[in-house]
């Protein structure tokens, strides 16, 4: 443990948990006042002025920014908190960005008010995962603002800088093994100071980047967004009068906990688990961990816990300030999507215990640098599942409609580049086309093919020309691929899909820095399949040859011939001519592939989202001269559900009491009279009792991993464990139910637990 002035600054603690009271210098003033009637014309006016001011924030950060992560990419969140950096709004761009940032204010009050104390026109900046940020690439600027000499609220932003030194150009670092081997993480620091910029801080901060210009313009682009954001908030506050907007902002506030607190009293207390899995935490590695996440629900509350999360290792690993930014990325457009970005209220009633030393809540020294592609993704995924099967439970069916299966970059297939580019000049840049990447199938419809994800709903992915412009590559195609969405009663929209070469340079060094290459991270719900796992492929050119690009495109045009890169690859080196081909893990399906309607299934054909081989490996269905047969596929299915069953007689018994609660799709608890039993809501089939495991019940079905996913290859290239997917079966009707991935001797997950009254 490392202390500094009394206080640890290793482990979760470092950051401010929600729920510790704050204690701050009495010498600081804070804006309490607030009270009078609001009518609700002005409250309207304000409610969206200030949602506003959030939106003027990030267009200046584009602006003002010379960097394509931010001017393409939008790789940042801005956000306005109260004095006490209780949540307002975010901004509607990278989710998890802000999802971290008031932990950021609540330290910077305790630990900053005294020494060197908090003043107007002050701004403290950090790059510390251990505070508030995903990796120390992300560098928040939190912005006191004043009203006379009192402390009225907090404007912030977050943003992904290209490069802030460590050991690899850019930050992505797949052979790091603690933070020494990475970028400085640097705690909360005054860069602002009344309105100056600190020259000695600023020089610190931009010396130890490969791109000094770069760091020194985006850090103007972050402090101009800031302070648009602040004087916009004083214009209302010269208008309005300080009283009234701190009333719409504590109603802005209190209207997001009213109406999360109606939505949270029709879903029946439970518990909510989902598991998953991250490989090779560092080249060579051939392991793979386990990360657990499980929701529960107690009356008006809800609190997570990553309890059986793989400890720390390699360089897979993020901070709380990470896990819990993920999860509210998930939790505030699936509770509140129609709340403008208000989580504050929402927070008032979730609780987070992270397990320390885990690889999802990692303590310090743990290398963290890749957390913002592999962790909070991960962290995503989880939630999604955890958060859609609760909200599946409710007695108001329209929750049901307002969360999806996962989308894809489950995984943030990262592709890292630098050296000198095509006009002589280092770079150091990124691929953002995963931004396109797809949508999860919904309870009721397909996904979305490159349709973007719901935790960055502002973020495109940028032009393939600008793209050649900033960096030293020619394209062969971007092209969204075949069979890539997870199949499903509704299916997961297609995933995106790149192939470059080196053009201009004599080379260009690569990191691959990810997970999610030998199994699915983007798990389906109630029998849905995953998405297709993120793949990377690199077939360097033959000596002394110089291909061509129709060449190189026929190359690219044929995976199956292309070598693997393992997900941890270091200082890998392209040269013009050889192909790089890249696909992001896709977007997951949702219910039986068994149940998915024929009209749809023709209409992908149609368009080529899915081939007639997966039609029927996948489907059940019978293609010929590229029409559906819907009698050849009738009877398919039909023997596909008896092969499933087995020819056991494992019916059960069937149970004729009224429906008391859906565990899910497919599963319900019924009266049977003064007891309950989950059982099959196709045909009643009894599975489990109460408080049992529906699982255990089912027929459960294994299959080697590459059976999750038609386009999966064979994972023992790069991992030792072996890896199975399970299928769980209605015994009386031969429907799927659920499935999961799972290491050999893993327990069968307890995924739904309700709670009836």
């Amino acid at each position: 443990m490392v202390v500094i002035d009394g206080k640890r600054m290793d482990g979760h603690k470092h950051s401010y948990v929600p729920g510790e009271k704050l204690v701050i210098s009495p010498d600081l003033r804070l804006h309490k006042g607030f009270g009078g009637d609001l009518d609700p014309i002005t409250y309207e006016v304000l409610r969206h002025s200030l949602w506003n001011i959030n939106e003027e924030h990030g267009i200046t950060i584009v602006r003002v920014s010379g960097s394509p992560i931010a001017a393409f990419g939008y790789d940042f969140n801005p956000c306005i908190m109260s004095e006490e950096g209780e949540f307002v709004y975010f901004g509607p761009y990278l989710q998890f960005h802000s999802g971290m940032q008031d932990l950021n204010v609540k330290w910077i009050l305790e630990n900053r008010s005294v020494n060197p104390g908090i003043f107007d026109g002050d701004m403290f900046l950090s790059n510390d995962p251990w505070i508030g940020t995903c990796h120390q690439q992300d560098t928040a600027l939190m912005c006191p603002v004043f009203v006379g000499d009192e402390l009225f609220c907090w404007v912030g932003n977050t943003l992904h800088f290209a490069d802030l030194g460590g050991s690899t150009p850019g930050g992505w670092s797949p052979a790091a093994m603690t933070v020494f081997d990475e970028p400085v993480p640097t705690p909360p620091v005054k860069i602002m100071e009344r309105g100056r910029l600190r020259a000695d801080i600023s020089d610190v901060f931009v010396r130890r980047s490969r791109l000094p210009q770069s760091v020194a313009l985006d850090l103007r682009a972050v402090i101009a967004g800031n302070t648009v954001a602040k004087n916009r908030i004083l214009q209302l506050v010269e208008r309005y009068g300080a009283d009234t907007v701190k009333l719409a902002m504590r109603r802005i506030v209190d209207d997001s906990e009213r109406v999360f607190l109606d939505r949270l009293s029709h879903i029946p207390d439970g518990v909510w688990r989902e598991r998953g899995y991250l490989e090779v935490a560092y080249p060579g590695d051939r392991g793979v961990y386990q990360g657990m996440l499980t929701l529960e629900k107690q009356g008006s509350h809800l609190h997570f816990d990553n309890a059986g999360t793989d400890g720390q290792v390699g360089s897979i690993n993020v901070t709380y300030a990470a896990w819990r930014g993920g999860i509210l990325s998930v939790l505030n457009p699936f509770m509140g999507p129609d709340l403008l970005f208000a989580i504050g209220g929402m927070l008032r009633h979730v609780s987070f215990t992270p397990a320390p030393g885990s690889f999802t809540t990692a303590d310090h020294p743990a290398a963290v640098c890749n957390g913002g592609g592999i962790g909070t993704e991960f962290s995503i995924s989880l939630a999604n599942n955890v958060l859609a099967r609760m909200m599946y439970s409710s007695h108001d069916v329209k929750l049901r409609r307002y969360f999806t299966a996962n989308n894809g970059i489950s995984q943030w297939p990262v592709v890292s580049l630098n050296g000198v580019d095509q006009r002589g000049n280092p770079y150091q840049n990124m691929i953002l086309d995963w931004y396109a990447a797809p949508v999860g199938a919904y309870s009721f419809r397909d996904g979305i093919a490159t349709g973007g994800v719901y935790w960055g709903p502002k973020q495109i992915a940028p032009n393939v020309e600008h793209n050649e412009e900033m960096m030293p590559i020619l394209y062969l195609y971007r092209r969204e691929i075949a069979n890539s969405g997870g199949a499903g009663k509704f299916v997961g929209g297609a995933t995106v899909g790149i192939a470059f070469t080196a053009h201009g340079t004599e080379q260009i060094l690569h990191q691959v820095a990810t997970c999610g290459l030998t199994h699915p991270t983007s798990m389906g719900l109630f029998g849905g399949n995953p998405g297709v796992p993120n793949t990377y492929l690199f077939q360097p050119k033959a000596a002394d040859d110089e291909p061509s690009l129709e060449a190189m495109r026929e190359t690219a045009a044929h995976p199956d011939a292309i070598p693997r890169l393992s997900p941890k690859t270091f200082n890998l080196i392209q040269h013009p001519g050889d192909v790089y081909v890249v696909w992001a893990s896709g977007a997951a399906g949702y219910g039986d592939p068994l149940e998915r309607d024929l009209d749809r299934v023709q209409a992908d054909l149609d368009e080529g989202y899915l081939t007639p081989d997966v039609a029927r490996s996948d489907l059940g269905v019978v293609v010929e001269h590229g029409a559906v047969q819907a009698e050849a596929t009738a009877a398919l299915r039909k023997a596909e559900r008896e092969t499933r069953v087995g020819g056991e007689d494992r019916k059960g018994r069937r149970t004729d009491g009224p429906e008391a609660g859906a565990v899910g799709e497919y599963v319900a608890l019924y009266a049977e009279g003064g007891e309950r039993v989950q059982a099959c809501r196709r045909c009643r089939t009894v599975l489990a009792p109460e408080e049992g495991n529906y699982k255990d019940g089912c027929r459960m079905l294994v299959k080697e991993v590459a059976a999750a996913h038609p386009l999966m290859k064979d994972p023992k290239e790069f991992i030792d464990v072996e890896m199975v997917y399970r299928q769980f079966v209605c015994p009386g009707c031969g429907g799927l139910i659920e499935t999961e991935i799972a290491r050999v001797g893993d327990a069968v997950l307890h995924d739904t637990q309700l709670r009836l009254r």
